[in-house]
């Protein structure tokens, strides 16, 4: 099946688009019809990846008005009508070539919020039910994909990014992290990742290759915070969103 493949390129000084027609098979995938372009058509295409398995989350692009990883999408499932589909760095972050992006801003990010395990000097026993509560946030390949989806960055520059509160949420929940105590990353949350800004709008769980619930991950936060008096009601009240519905911690 021959298909028509469009890629968004940048060279060190303009934007440009290159097409190139290639054969598939139902299971090609993205990453493999971008290596069998630089392979035999153009050596000079330019994009991430290292593992082809889904774990290392370096081969993210975007296609269309969806951020997707390169090495887990089939290129069938992308096409449209006339069997061509175009391909796109990630948004949010700046083009250093081709599709290959900076990730300097939200590694920086990552670290603002401390996003490591801290050991307490006693640790506590670990039972299963516990591990379900920061299980999936577990998965997150850092691969920026939500980071890339979230429409805040538009706005507010200094908001932490769904990235950030992930790796917050997973830690919380860890009874073992010493920063628990008190309530250290909440607040880093709160005053420097400026969760408030969050509009809710879900786009990073409904593109998060690993399923992650992040929008709740979030509103848990919030609440979290709201409870212990880091968010006072007139931040509450000045940030925009359109989030609803209950839940529990």
């Amino acid at each position: 099946m021959k298909v028509n493949i469009s890629i968004k390129r940048y060279n060190g000084e303009k934007h440009y688009i290159s097409s190139f027609q290639i054969d598939i098979t139902d299971r090609t995938t993205v990453l493999e019809g971008l290596a069998y372009i630089k392979d035999y058509i153009d050596p000079t295409l330019t994009f991430r990846y290292q593992c082809r398995s889904a774990i290392c989350g370096t081969c993210a692009v975007k296609v269309g008005e969806k951020h997707i990883l390169a090495c887990k999408t089939k290129i069938k499932e992308i096409l449209n009508e006339k069997n061509e589909v175009l391909i796109e760095p990630v948004s949010n972050l700046p083009v250093i070539k081709d599709l290959v992006v900076n990730q300097d801003i939200f590694l920086d990010k990552l670290k603002l919020a401390k996003s490591w395990f801290v050991p307490k000097d006693n640790f506590q026993k670990v039972l299963p039910k516990d591990l379900e509560e920061f299980d999936r946030e577990t998965n997150c390949i850092l691969c920026g994909i939500c980071y890339s989806a979230c429409p805040v960055f538009q706005t507010s520059q200094n908001f932490g990014g769904p990235i950030n509160f992930v790796k917050i949420y997973r830690f919380w929940k860890d009874r073992n992290d010493k920063l628990n105590d008190n309530d250290e990353r909440i607040r880093i949350a709160v005053n420097s990742n400026f969760i408030t800004n969050c509009i809710h709008c879900k786009y990073c769980t409904f593109q998060c290759p690993k399923e992650i619930p992040v929008e709740l991950d979030i509103m848990k936060i919030e609440f979290y915070a709201k409870q212990k008096g880091y968010i006072k009601e007139q931040e509450d009240f000045g940030s925009f969103n359109f989030g609803g519905g209950g839940f529990f911690l």
